[in-house]
C-alpha cells in the first residue's frame, strides 16, 4: 500500500504523519485544536492521541491521559508529553474497549481518530460509559459533506482511499448524527476553515457534546 511504502521512505508513522499534517496545522487543524482544547474540564480521557500534536494545547494543570495503540505514536507522545504544561499519561489501549471505570472522566477528547476506527458507534458508547454524567465530548473530526451529492462522491472515493491511506480512514462518516444516536446531547457543531480545495472533500468540524447529567 502506498502508505506502507511512504512509512518506509520517512522512517515510520509518527514522522509521515506529522510531515502530512505539518503544513495544515500552521493553518486550520492548530488553531482548531486550541479551540477545542481550551477550558476542557479534568481529568481528560484524550481518545487516538497518535504522536501528541495536540497536548501542548492543554490547559496547565490539566490531568489527561492520552490512549494510543500504535507503539510508534506512543513513543513520540510521551518525548512530547514531557514538555508541555498539563499533567499527561500516554497508555495503550483500544477506542473499542476501554480499560477505564464507568464515570472516570470529567472530559473525552477524540481528534480524527473515529474517521478511522473500525466500529464508531462501539467507541462512542465506551466514550460514553467513562465519562460522568454532565460530562463533556469533545471533537475535530473530518465528516461527510452536508451536500448529497458531495456526500455521494466520497462514498464513491472511500474504497481507493481507504487502499490508499492504509488505516481505515472513511471520508463520508456522519459523525455528529452518531454521537447523537449514541446518547450524548449535541451542544454545538461549528466548521473549521480549511485550505482552499480541502473543504469540500475534507470538511472539518468541531463537536462539543454532553452526556445528560
Amino acid at each position: 500500500m502506498l502508505r506502507d511504502w511512504l512509512e518506509r521512505r520517512t522512517g515510520g508513522p509518527a514522522p509521515l504523519y506529522e510531515r502530512v499534517l505539518r503544513g495544515v496545522d500552521r493553518t486550520s487543524i492548530d488553531a482548531a485544536r486550541r479551540t477545542l482544547l481550551a477550558g476542557a474540564p479534568s481529568p481528560v480521557l484524550e481518545i487516538g492521541a497518535g504522536p501528541g500534536a495536540a497536548l501542548a494545547h492543554y490547559p496547565a494543570g490539566s490531568r489527561v491521559t492520552a490512549l494510543e495503540p500504535e507503539p510508534d505514536f506512543r513513543r513520540a507522545a510521551r518525548a512530547r508529553a514531557r514538555d508541555v504544561p498539563a499533567d499527561v499519561r500516554v497508555v495503550a489501549g483500544d477506542a473499542h474497549d476501554l480499560s477505564f471505570e464507568a464515570g472516570s472522566f470529567a472530559s473525552v477528547v477524540v481528534q480524527l481518530t473515529l474517521c478511522s476506527v473500525a466500529l464508531p458507534h462501539v467507541a462512542l458508547a465506551e466514550s460514553y460509559r467513562v465519562l460522568r454524567p454532565g460530562g463533556e465530548l469533545r471533537l475535530l473530526e473530518h465528516v461527510r459533506h452536508p451536500h448529497p451529492w458531495v456526500g455521494r462522491l466520497q462514498d464513491a472515493v472511500d474504497p481507493l482511499w481507504a487502499r490508499l491511506e492504509g488505516r481505515g480512514c472513511r471520508l463520508g462518516r456522519d459523525t455528529p448524527r452518531a454521537v447523537s444516536e449514541a446518547g450524548f446531547v449535541v451542544d454545538d457543531v461549528a466548521e473549521v476553515p480549511m485550505p482552499p480545495g480541502a473543504s469540500w472533500l475534507f470538511p472539518v468540524v468541531i463537536v462539543r457534546a454532553h452526556r445528560p447529567a
